[in-house]
């Protein structure tokens, strides 16, 4: 049975319609298309857009949505328990900027979110909390609209961030692979990470990351190993899945199919059988939207890559008492200390994944204003509350600029040696950019 699918969607449709009288901006333009699979997970339907006040004009070809329609017996749901993670010092917010008007800038304004994925991931998702929780520290009049921009990574939505307009109403958050790419290639037109003004991300966090391979396809490592089997990996693009870029690299029985749409895709695929692993195996991923694999048995935990799962997670995947291994203690993997040191540098980027920004040359009253804004929206208990419901305690933490800057900083100041293996385990390089 699907119930608890159904129940966890309807907690997410719960959410989106906190806001959904705000409108939605939603494009829905030719996602690419991943091999070998034939068919992607159908975006919501498009509904009309609220008409209580005029709408920004569109990007062409983009489509106007609301959000997702909750599957047929959704039903509310109560927050899942929280899980403890590793959870940083709550830095102190930045003042707002003396004498700034937020009524008279911010009144009768639309404030734009751009997510580079398609609906239903979790970069989507915060972009739509980000929207629901935020309302309260604007004035009444502002609205919020979270627009989908999916294509080439998420390229396509970085750079309409980055294109925006300076003047506030624009932000949204980063893919780390985007990143890292420009510390290491610096070619995105418009991403100076100096001049960019960096609002922070609420995902900084460690988090118990595991991978999983079908009991359908085999039962262990070892059986991979012995059977000469290759484990395809559904993946939206390279820079995206390091670790399993770098065994790939050195040995390891890995295919990464590139061009899925987000979690949201590459959780399908594996859920048909058109792909063998994934690392979207933990309580807040699989536990949440497909707990009949954990009931099914069919989740087979082999490695972990900076946190492994705890004993209960273990236990209710089948597996009491047993100690995952790092990834880099797997059987039938060589590589060198330089290797391992490019590979923890790309590692470190998995941490300041959706890092919200906004475009260089912001007015500084508007820029406080929004640092302000953040530092307070990301840590109040509505916040807090929404990111539970919607599955994603255990990934929850505040990075701020700072520690988002601390991290590409020592990708940009490694030696050239450390520098040139991080970008060729990192796949990166591969990415299309101009």
């Amino acid at each position: 049975m699907h119930i608890h699918r159904y129940l966890a969607l309807g907690a997410l449709a719960a959410i989106l319609a906190l806001f959904a009288a705000c409108g939605g901006d939603d494009p829905e333009p030719a996602a690419p298309t991943p091999t070998p699979a034939d068919t992607m997970m159908e975006a919501p339907t498009p509904t009309p857009a609220d008409t209580m006040m005029e709408e920004p004009t569109p990007a062409p070809g983009d489509t106007m949505m609301e959000e997702p329609t909750p599957t047929p017996g959704d039903a509310m749901m109560e927050a899942p328990t929280p899980t403890p993670v590793v959870v940083r010092p709550t830095p102190t917010p930045v003042p707002p900027p003396a004498g700034f008007d937020a009524e008279e800038y911010f009144g009768g304004r639309t404030i734009r979110i751009i997510t580079g994925t398609s609906p239903g991931g979790g970069y989507d998702t915060f972009s739509r909390i980000v929207a629901a929780a935020g309302k309260k520290y604007f004035p009444d009049s502002t609205r919020f609209i979270v627009q989908n921009l999916p294509g080439a990574g998420q390229l396509r939505g970085l750079r309409a961030v980055l294109s925006a307009e300076p003047d506030g109403l624009t932000i949204g958050p980063v893919h780390q692979r985007w990143w890292t790419r420009q510390a290491l290639v610096g070619d995105i037109e418009g991403f100076d990470f100096d001049r960019i003004h960096i609002l922070g991300s609420p995902t900084y966090a460690v988090n118990p990351d595991g991978f999983c391979i079908d009991r359908n396809f085999a039962s262990s490592w070892q059986e991979v190993l012995d059977k000469g089997l290759t484990i395809r990996v559904g993946s939206v693009g390279p820079g995206n899945e390091p670790a399993i870029e770098f065994m790939q690299e050195n040995g390891g029985p890995f295919r990464l199919i590139y061009g899925y749409g987000g979690t949201s895709e590459i959780m399908a695929s594996f859920d048909r059988g058109e792909t063998d692993g994934t690392d979207r195996c933990s309580r807040s991923t699989a536990g949440r939207l497909f707990p009949e694999w954990i009931e099914q048995g069919r989740l087979v935990p082999i490695y972990y890559q900076t946190a492994p799962y705890d004993d209960e997670w273990m236990a209710e995947l089948g597996y009491p008492g047993v100690q995952l291994p790092s990834f880099r203690d797997l059987p039938g993997l060589t590589f060198n200390p330089a290797q391992a040191e490019a590979l923890d540098l790309n590692l470190l980027t998995d941490e300041i994944s959706r890092v919200f920004i906004m475009p260089e040359g912001i007015p500084d009253d508007v820029a406080q204003y929004w640092q302000s804004v953040f530092d307070q929206l990301v840590v109040d208990q509505e916040f807090r509350e929404l990111t539970t419901i919607a599955g994603y305690d255990e990934s929850y933490g505040y990075g701020t600029a700072e520690d988002i800057l601390g991290i590409v900083n020592r990708l940009r100041n490694a030696s050239p040696e450390t520098r040139a293996e991080a970008l060729r385990l990192s796949g990166v390089d591969q990415l299309q950019v101009n």
